[in-house]
């Protein structure tokens, strides 16, 4: 009894035993650790506000496997399988100020545990699409011709390879194209984007009456040899530049020959000017083309954008504002040159290395010694190279002849000199002339000042200097060098000849998807400043890199906007199919075109030419459409003082004055680019404000008055009127309904203010 008693003792304490809770030792747990379902909360919870997507302290970023295996300012932050030897564990078990996170209550054991384990088991971090290999991104990847896909037989026209490549993703997307826009609205469509001015009722009648097959494509060869295709494409590329006509900042005194870089642009364009060349005018004009107008003129690039009069005349460099200002001013140069050619935010790299692209501090710094000894300044020059040549050779001999021959033969050359026609003044980014006070950028003969890496882009702080140079890390296209005596051209033609060298994987793509982006209202790449990490990813990467090859091979801008408007996928109709907006609301992958509304300087041109008062001279000094009051010190530009009768302001919007400080309200209100900023996509929107400036604004009450004087002279009564306006405005008749309710509004408040009506209506703002 006492032996089976004592057995079932025996039973219920191991029983018990097993029951109870092992005492918990302190170790790491050995189970497999998985890094996205235990190590990335831990991450994620105590790391991610420092060092995450938004904030990179110490240049660390833990959100992401090839930033955090890259490491930061104070090395890489774990060694796989020494978890002792790893920063990351000392610092999250720190005692001292080193600990991580500096607040709050830290890891727990628990979570330190498992960092250790996940170390310990050779840190295994699965891929996140994160570039091992910085330079290892999709734009920085070399520019090779791809094939274009084989659509087999397809029902829509497949026009040309663009609409091959669009109809493949298309299908991949179980998505269908939209059947072609009629014609009217194909001419209409042509017509702005191309020139940027509605075509008259005779043009579109002529358009329509002609059923040759080849009558579109000629059309378009008409509209790409017009000159006003130059007019309305530099002004998308004034925006990108940042182009302006005053110096900005709190005097913003005005730049009265800056405007013949403004006629480079459009000349260029009009010429189909190889592109590498275009690059290289406005980078290195005077020194690779030396004797030219286009290569004074293009140097108005460099010197486009907003400059501190106060900081550079006013304050010594002695002074720190003067060493900023002047850093700035560099400053401007490089995120200039790099983010208009190369769309690269290199200037993010001021202060440390770049958070997200392979722009190492260093480099940023380099490129800054490329500009290092000009500064914006005024040149003259001959706009005939053999005048310029004379004008050389007579200016020497006024110095050297007296000594040797006497004045009278001086007093000749002297007079032959006089004799020649004035030469011409630019605004430009060029060596300073030394004239006055003014100690710009650079230094007096041209000799560059010396840069050199800021800490923190600290100007009180200069650490290492460093000479010219660009970005090491782009693959296909090597960093330039240069002889120890070079020049201070030569810095520049060497960044000049490095931008355009046919292996560079950007220059070509980012070009591209400019030109596409203003035919489409986006960009195959919709950052089309940043083909850095930070922008986004091309809907269509092979189109892409197709019309890059074509650009690079090419280099004709001309040839590539005939591909695109000649294409299926440019002549669809906008019409929406609901169900495809469901899927793929933005359209990225074209099954339709975009409606687009027009930018402000369309549709103050096109208010001027139905109105008849439009006035097509080309070239020249800017117009001014404001009054300018106090120009001493700082100018006050006073728009509401302008008399918009005045025949010298009824040129194209592109020879308008430009001013940083204060934007015309008119053309502000319709979404206008902001001079002060590189503007390499127009902020779209539809506001009331605009409403009632398109309905109130002096400019467009004098030309409905205008442009009802024209009308009434087109027609026997108010029904002939009111339909000779619509011709007029949006290229059509207008309809039973339309006439006779125009026609009563007429005969009602009179021409005039229909007139108004008529030119605020959606479809006159709008292009289909």
């Amino acid at each position: 009894m006492i032996a089976k008693s004592w057995l079932s003792i025996q039973i219920i304490l191991a029983l018990l035993i097993g029951l109870l809770p092992v005492p918990v030792v302190s170790q790491a747990p050995t189970k497999a650790v998985d890094f996205d379902r235990d190590v990335k909360p831990i991450l994620s919870k105590h790391c991610f506000a420092c060092h995450g997507p938004d904030k990179q302290r110490a240049d660390l970023r833990l959100d992401r496997k090839a930033d955090a295996s890259r490491g930061g300012e104070s090395g890489k932050p774990f060694v796989p399988g020494k978890p002792e030897n790893s920063l990351l564990v000392r610092r999250v078990t720190a005692k001292d100020d080193n600990r991580m996170p500096p607040s709050g209550d830290g890891l727990s054991t628990a979570e330190v545990a498992i960092l250790k384990t996940w170390i310990m088991q050779g840190a295994d971090w699965p891929d996140d699409g994160s570039p091992t290999d910085p330079a290892d991104w999709w734009s920085f990847r070399p520019l090779r011709r791809p094939a274009v896909p084989d659509v087999g037989l397809a029902q829509w026209p497949v026009a040309n390879p663009i609409d091959a490549f669009i109809l493949a993703k298309l299908k991949d997307k179980r998505l269908s194209p939209s059947p072609q826009a009629d014609r009217r609205t194909l001419i209409r469509r042509l017509y702005f984007d191309l020139l940027g001015l509605p075509p008259s009722p005779e043009e579109v009648q002529d358009f329509l009456r002609d059923d040759a097959p080849d009558a579109y494509d000629k059309l378009v060869d008409r509209l790409l040899a017009s000159p006003h295709y130059g007019e309305r494409w530099a002004r998308h590329w004034l925006d990108v530049v940042h182009f302006g006509e005053t110096h900005g900042y709190d005097k913003d005194q005005p730049r009265p020959n800056a405007w013949p870089y403004r006629d480079y642009v459009i000349r260029s364009f009009n010429a189909d000017k190889p592109y590498a060349r275009f690059v290289r005018e406005q980078v290195a004009g005077d020194v690779l083309f030396p004797g030219t107008a286009d290569g004074i003129e293009a140097l108005g690039f460099l010197a486009a954008g907003p400059w501190d009069l106060i900081g550079h005349v006013e304050l010594p460099e002695t002074k720190i504002d003067g060493k900023v200002a002047r850093h700035l001013d560099r400053d401007d140069f490089v995120s200039n040159t790099i983010g208009t050619f190369l769309a690269l935010t290199v200037h993010c790299a001021q202060c440390h290395n770049h958070k997200f692209d392979p722009i190492p501090q260093e480099d940023y710094y380099r490129l800054q010694a490329v500009f290092a000894a000009i500064d914006r300044t005024e040149r003259t020059y001959d706009l005939d190279s053999g005048i310029a040549a004379r004008r050389a050779v007579l200016t020497r001999l006024t110095v050297g002849l007296p000594a040797l021959v006497g004045g009278t033969a001086a007093e000749i050359v002297r007079a032959s000199l006089k004799a020649l026609p004035p030469p011409r003044v630019a605004y430009v980014g060029a060596v300073h002339t030394g004239k006055g006070n003014f100690a710009g950028t650079g230094a007096s003969g041209g000799k560059p000042r010396p840069i050199h890496i800021l800490a923190r882009g600290d100007v009180t702080k200069p650490g290492r200097e460093v000479g010219p140079g660009t970005i090491a890390s782009i693959p296909g296209v090597a960093p330039f060098t240069l002889a120890p005596d070079h020049t201070e051209g030569d810095r520049r033609a060497a960044l000049a000849r490095w931008i355009t060298d046919p292996n560079h994987p950007l220059t070509w793509r980012v070009m591209a998807n400019r030109i596409w982006q203003y035919h489409f209202g986006r960009g195959l790449v919709e950052t089309p400043n940043d083909f850095g990490r930070m922008g986004q990813l091309p809907s269509h990467p092979e189109l892409l890199d197709y019309l890059a090859s074509e650009l690079r091979d090419h280099q004709s801008l001309k040839k590539l906007h005939r591909l695109i408007v000649t294409s299926a996928t440019y002549k669809q109709a906008s019409t929406d199919h609901p169900s495809y907006s469901e899927s793929d609301a933005e359209n990225r992958y074209l099954w339709r075109q975009n409606r687009r509304k027009l930018e402000a300087e369309a549709v103050r041109d096109a208010i001027l030419l139905v109105a008849g008062k439009l006035n097509l001279r080309m070239g020249g000094p800017s117009f001014q459409d404001f009054v300018i009051e106090k120009p001493e010190h700082s100018p006050h530009y006073q728009y509401h003082l302008h008399d918009p009768e005045d025949p010298r302001s009824h040129r194209r919007a592109v020879y308008r004055f430009v001013v940083r400080s204060k934007q015309q309200p008119f053309m502000a209100a319709l979404d206008c680019a902001d001079p002060s900023l590189a503007v390499d996509r127009r902020n779209v929107t539809q506001t009331p404000q605009q409403a009632l400036a398109l309905l109130n604004n002096r400019l467009v009450v004098v030309m409905a008055r205008h442009f009802a004087e024209r009308i009434a002279h087109l027609g026997a009564n108010e029904e002939e009127r009111v339909q000779a306006a619509v011709r007029l405005a949006l290229g059509r008749d207008p309809t039973p309904a339309e006439c006779e309710m125009l026609t009563a509004y007429a005969r009602e408040h009179g021409l005039a203010n229909t007139c108004r009506v008529i030119l605020n209506l959606n479809e006159f703002v709008f292009v289909d």
